[in-house]
């Protein structure tokens, strides 16, 4: 079944090390002599089946998957009263449902309580604290990359009649979504707004523009985490706004929130001058590019038309020749006719040359 089978030695080996260190990745690594292998690789599995028949209890270096969290009928009472209102953070909301302070973000309980909110209440849940727990993956597909394109940049694609320009385009983005930097960083973040945000400002800056390099690819993916940061920075601005107008003019909380919102303004500004400099940076280089390759292709099609017209004349002299040499083959069988019949024509080589 794994296409391996264990040497005794091989087996005697396992134990071996099953009772220095029952971790099957350890033990896979030290008796295959390859620290690249894991319980998942065939020899992994061949290990793990070996374990398994001598009732070896191993362990494994994977995280135990999380249990599942049931809400009892007290706490849906509660997300379901008004203590609940639009406008409230869900993870404060899940600490209040389980009073417990200490649950942390994405956990099961915040998660849980989340969906209970998206599903039955949805006017309190903010989108942008809609969490997902899916893999993002690449599109494989050009009607997919069309289907961003249309989306995300305002355009109206079809795939029947889309002009082979614009395919090309979209086949390119197809190529750059699955850039691994991309991908690892769509994927670093837990709610949908904020890889809406990603994905949106990364297709809509770069689906046309095919001949991007892996340099200006990866900037461009920093300018997008920069978008995304710019707003999460807005909101902290935002909230601490209405923080300051709660305050009832106490002096000390006054002075303080006035001191954070100005050094967040201050992010916020150094976020802004980030994303318009790598912006001008990636719009000036590719410029230059551009018009080097523009000038080269120029000179190009500067000697390609020199060839043409060289190749044309030499055409045209070729022709004059051969025509020349028609006239001359006929002027010498004329003129071997029969004297007679030449001076009847009246007509001599050299009159007709």
């Amino acid at each position: 079944m794994n296409d391996i089978e264990l040497t005794d030695k091989q087996k005697q080996k396992i134990e071996a090390e099953f009772e220095k260190n029952p971790d099957l990745k350890h033990i896979t690594q030290v008796v295959f002599g390859n620290n690249s292998l894991d319980g998942r690789s065939k020899e992994g599995r061949c290990v793990r089946a070996f374990l398994i028949t001598k009732s070896l209890d191993f362990t494994t270096t994977l995280a135990p998957k999380a249990e599942e969290v049931d809400l009892t009928s007290e706490q849906k009472q509660f997300l379901m009263g008004n203590n609940v209102e639009r406008g409230m953070n869900a993870l404060e909301v899940a600490r209040l449902t389980f009073k417990d302070r200490e649950i942390q973000p994405l956990s099961q309980q915040h998660r849980t309580v989340m969906e209970y909110l998206r599903r039955y209440r949805p006017e309190i849940v903010d989108d942008n604290e809609m969490l997902t727990t899916d893999k993002w993956l690449s599109p494989k597909s050009l009607s997919k990359s069309i289907k961003k394109v249309n989306e995300w940049a305002g355009q109206n694609f079809d795939e029947v009649t889309i002009q082979t320009k614009q395919k090309k385009m979209c086949e390119k983005l197809l190529f750059y979504l699955k850039s691994p930097r991309f991908v690892h960083f769509i994927n670093q973040y837990s709610t949908i707004a904020d890889r809406d945000l990603f994905e949106s400002e990364f297709v809509r800056t770069v689906w046309d523009k095919p001949d991007l390099t892996n340099d200006e690819l990866n900037l461009y993916i920093t300018v997008c985490t920069n978008y995304v940061r710019q707003k999460h920075i807005q909101q902290r601005i935002d909230k601490l706004n209405t923080m300051l107008n709660d305050t009832d003019n106490e002096r000390d909380l006054t002075l303080r929130l006035t001191e954070l919102i100005k050094a967040t303004s201050e992010e916020l500004n150094q976020c802004e001058k980030r994303i318009e400099s790598l912006t001008k940076d990636l719009n000036g280089s590719r410029q230059a590019r551009l018009k080097a390759r523009g000038e080269q292709n120029g000179s190009i099609a500067a000697l390609v038309e020199a060839f043409q017209e060289k190749e044309e004349r030499e055409r045209m002299i070729l022709m004059a020749e051969m025509q020349n040499k028609l006239i001359e083959d006929e002027a010498d069988r004329l003129e071997s006719m029969d004297e007679y019949k030449a001076r009847i024509l009246g007509i001599s080589k050299k009159e007709i040359l």
